[in-house]
């Protein structure tokens, strides 16, 4: 994986969490945020009030700069701006840069993984376990052992998760969660489950917008480890993106320097398979 400068993230790659239409539809339903659209796409900023007459405005891996004009058309005149580029460097005149730790701890991901589909032979650029481990799930999908199926509903999905035991505190709030942002779409996301021996022991859920396709949520049973299921979920998966001429495969949080170390080993696996590690700790805010 080799971590690569802001300014060359490829115009195209979009950024779900501020860019997709499942979250812009979420924002503007279940919050009483102001949405607004920003940039192409689905891309939008978010404001909330801090007390009568007064905004948070929130610009998230987006490189458009807001304005005043714009705030007004909202009918916001005063607050304040927290804006994270995507790929811009240059902080322009008039913002100033908050430090660094505080970017880390109150954006959604300061660092992140993500491939690019350049070649068919995607898996040739993984670490060599994880090439191996695809090698051992390609057999055991041909001899019967592993189904991967993309048959499963939403809702199906969210009660096997519920009933998976998983070691996730915020399991209860994700499934709310994904409830939501998804059931009112039918395109939009896609959702893998795996089974052995006909006993489902893994789940994943990809939100797609444009040539972007976002690794959501996931879930594996103790007893899927030794037959490599998140491989098995996600070689399917970029499998499919290429074939759909998906172009990006956006494994999102890695976790970065200071941050919790509950996250290392679940990092550590998609670290093996993303080609680019990206790093987010500009955060400029402005006054007005």
């Amino acid at each position: 994986m080799k971590t690569l400068s802001r300014s060359l993230i490829p115009n195209d790659f979009i950024y779900y969490r501020s860019g997709s239409r499942v979250f812009f539809d979420y924002y503007r339903k279940y919050t009483n945020n102001i949405v607004e659209r920003i940039g192409k796409w689905y891309e939008f900023w978010t404001a909330w009030h801090i007390f009568p007459g007064c905004w948070s405005i929130i610009v998230e891996k987006n490189d458009t700069e807001l304005t005043r004009i714009d705030l007004k058309k909202a009918g916001i005149s005063h607050g304040i701006i927290w804006w994270t580029p995507m790929r811009r460097l240059d902080k322009p005149a008039w913002w100033w840069k908050v430090p660094t730790w505080f970017t880390k701890k109150n954006i959604h991901s300061s660092r992140s993984a993500f491939s690019i589909f350049d070649h068919p032979d995607y898996w040739n650029k993984w670490i060599a376990p994880a090439r191996a481990h695809r090698r051992k799930v390609i057999e055991n999908i041909e001899n019967g052992t592993i189904e991967i199926s993309t048959n499963c509903s939403l809702d199906d999905f969210l009660i096997l998760y519920q009933d998976t035991p998983v070691h996730d505190g915020e399991k209860s709030s994700r499934i709310r969660m994904t409830r939501k942002l998804l059931s009112d779409h039918e395109l939009g996301y896609r959702i893998y489950t795996a089974s052995v021996g006909g006993r489902v022991l893994a789940g994943a859920i990809f939100i797609d917008e444009g040539v972007t396709s976002e690794y959501w949520v996931s879930f594996y049973h103790a007893d899927s480890h030794p037959y490599h299921l998140g491989i098995a979920l996600i070689d399917r998966w970029m499998l499919d993106s290429y074939e759909l001429s998906i172009q990006y495969c956006d494994l999102d949080h890695m976790r970065d320097s200071g941050q919790s170390r509950s996250y290392a080993g679940y990092t550590q696996f998609k670290s093996g398979l993303a080609d680019h590690d990206v790093y987010f700790h500009d955060m400029w805010i402005r006054i007005f």
